[in-house]
């Protein structure tokens, strides 16, 4: 399922907190068509407006889980029949859209095999297909009736299974805090992967869709921190390691125990080389344009030490006084120009005595070093 669709077709499901998630749904407008599983934790207003005065303070995250917890869950046999269900309507979808000319290969979800009867179809292309046929006024009043019934329950019953497994997603998000991404987004990642997952489960093969779930949930949550997490990006093997080992260090600090080396072994089951490797890897990096609090203008880079090597005003200083050096030095006469050259290593690394400059030039020493006296004293006479 492509992320476009998801996002502009879903965002409005979690607003209907009042709605029953059994049974059919009346018919909906265009802008809640394809609702779905709260792609945007901080969409449900509806419910936050009906709450007392004295919540209205309560962040997005709150409101969200407010709204989550008064979900009911789905029995296994409530689930397997849900699932069925909404897999035979989604067919029945299909058939009809193909009946109007519709190819299957537009139908397919993102990333899935494009040939053979084989794949997943993304639900909100399904949607959109049937809604434009519905709008175009092309279908006979018989399969047009046909189409609407199919529509709207096929809405509902992949929101009631959407809606009814998002208590999941926190529980798996939970384990991926991460201060790079913050947890409303790693939600919002997960009910991402939890839609891919409706799109592809296939009841027929016995399993509970909450464990096929799983997965998609996690690689989604997985795949977004690899996106965000650092700028130098590091393997996918590494930073599961390192995640589990920070995860390890609050578990052990938590019963009491010094987060040492041999106890992050003892608990992760790694090996004790391959902790100690991988807690000498550099940290996050990270902008130093970036605020200090959000409240705040100042930046890190406003309380950054002064380093001698990086300090900018005397670096532009240095860089303005060998250009004018150079420029003073080309005014020169050409043997005085030379001698300088060659005594300071101006065009080269290495300085020479008046001695070797003198036999390159075809002087004797003390002429060279006269020279180079009359050159200093024009340089002087120029820079007054």
């Amino acid at each position: 399922m492509s992320r476009e669709n998801f996002y502009s077709r879903d965002e409005a499901w979690l607003k209907d907190t009042d709605e029953p998630l059994s049974g059919e749904i009346p018919a909906e407008d265009a802008s809640g068509r394809a609702s779905a599983s709260g792609t945007e934790p901080d969409a449900p207003e509806a419910p936050a407006a009906e709450e007392p005065m004295a919540e209205s303070g309560s962040t997005p995250m709150q409101n969200y889980l407010k709204h989550l917890y008064r979900l009911e869950l789905l029995t296994p046999e409530e689930e397997h029949t849900t699932t069925c269900l909404l897999r035979d309507l989604e067919d029945k979808l299909i058939a009809l859209l193909q009946k109007r000319g519709v190819e299957l290969v537009e139908l397919r979800s993102e990333g899935v095999e494009q040939r053979g009867s084989t794949g997943a179809y993304d639900h909100g292309l399904i949607i959109a297909r049937a809604e434009e046929l519905l709008a175009s006024d092309k279908l006979p009043r018989r399969d047009r009736s046909s189409m609407q019934s199919l529509l709207r329950r096929f809405q509902a019953q992949r929101k009631k299974l959407i809606q009814c497994n998002l208590r999941l997603v926190i529980a798996i998000a939970k384990r991926f805090r991460n201060p790079s991404v913050p947890f409303i987004d790693l939600i919002q990642e997960g009910n991402v992967g939890l839609m891919k997952a409706i799109e592809r489960f296939k009841p027929q093969m016995g399993y509970r869709f909450s464990t096929y779930a799983y997965w998609w949930i996690q690689q989604e949550i997985q795949l977004a921190l690899r996106r965000n997490e650092d700028l130098v990006r590091q393997p996918a093997n590494v930073q599961d390691d390192l995640r589990a080992i920070y995860r390890a260090i609050g578990d052990v600090r938590a019963d009491g125990l010094p987060a040492s080396d041999e106890n992050l072994a003892k608990h992760t089951g790694l090996d004790l080389e391959r902790i100690q490797s991988l807690l000498k890897l550099p940290g996050p990096t990270g902008s130093l344009d970036d605020p200090v609090a959000d409240d705040q203008s100042s930046t890190r880079l406003d309380y950054a030490p002064a380093d001698e090597l990086y300090n900018t005003d005397e670096l532009v200083t240095n860089q303005e006084l060998a250009q004018r050096l150079r420029e003073a030095v080309a005014r020169l006469p050409a043997r005085q120009r030379t001698v300088l050259n060659l005594r300071y290593g101006l065009l080269s690394d290495r300085d020479c005595s008046f001695r070797v400059i003198g036999e390159q030039l075809g002087l004797s020493q003390e002429r060279a070093r006269q020279l180079h006296s009359d050159a200093l004293r024009q340089l002087k006479r120029q820079w007054r």
